[in-house]
């Protein structure tokens, strides 16, 4: 009876938190005047200055006749390079400025919204693996007949892996400010979108094993 009390108070705790992470995946942008411009503010402070010469940078002129002239030309071309070196220095070693001075507690949250999305999909993925594991070893040591639902229940995580991994895609996403590697890997981009797949039926799971218990017992 505690254990099945346990569960029950499992299910209701993922769910929620599933729940409050969905809401505030798509919600959340909408709380802030201007979400894309929020990002991009943060990327171009996070990408450092840029050094590209806002003028072109003179080169050597092979067609000088005149020592006077090529001299100057050579100084001239020495000193634009030095004063180049000298601001590429200068802007490397300039401190960096951090998420957390450019942005509110909250602006922080949403500008990490993908990244906290994606850790509490690991988490339920986690928790999936230990509750079908761990629940029906407890089951099996109480009941060694129950060893055909332990079975069961690992060949229905399979194929709902599986299916998830059928569903994703490999396509890259537009994300804004984003310059990594992580967006054009297709294997990558396959694991993230099942993970996303897996999390979403879980959730969807959770919530309908919610219900059903609810339902079921009313009409006790």
């Amino acid at each position: 009876m505690a254990f099945s009390k346990l569960t029950k108070i499992i299910l209701w705790v993922v769910a929620g938190i599933s729940l409050i992470v969905v809401l505030f995946f798509y919600i959340g942008p909408k709380t802030v005047g201007d979400y894309d411009a929020l990002v991009d503010r943060v990327d171009d402070a996070l990408a450092g200055v840029d050094i590209t010469p806002l003028a072109p940078m003179p080169v050597i002129d092979t067609s000088l006749t005149d020592s006077i002239a090529i001299a100057e030309n050579i100084a001239a071309v020495q000193q634009a390079e030095e004063e180049h070196l000298a601001a590429a220095t200068a802007a490397a070693e300039a401190p960096q400025k951090t998420v957390k001075e450019l942005t509110t507690g909250w602006e922080a949250l949403l500008y990490f919204r993908t990244d906290i999305a994606l850790m509490w999909a690991y988490i339920l993925i986690l928790i999936t693996l230990i509750a079908a594991i761990a629940f029906p070893l407890v089951a099996v040591i109480s009941n060694p007949k129950a060893l055909i639902r332990l079975l069961i229940v690992l060949a229905g995580f399979a194929v709902l892996v599986v299916v998830s991994y059928l569903l994703a895609s490999d396509t890259a996403m537009e994300i804004i400010g984003y310059d990594g590697t992580g967006n054009t890997d297709p294997g990558t981009l396959k694991m993230v979108d099942t993970v996303l797949f897996v999390t979403y039926m879980l959730f969807g799971l959770a919530l309908g094993s919610i219900l059903y218990a609810i339902t079921s017992k009313a009409f006790k």
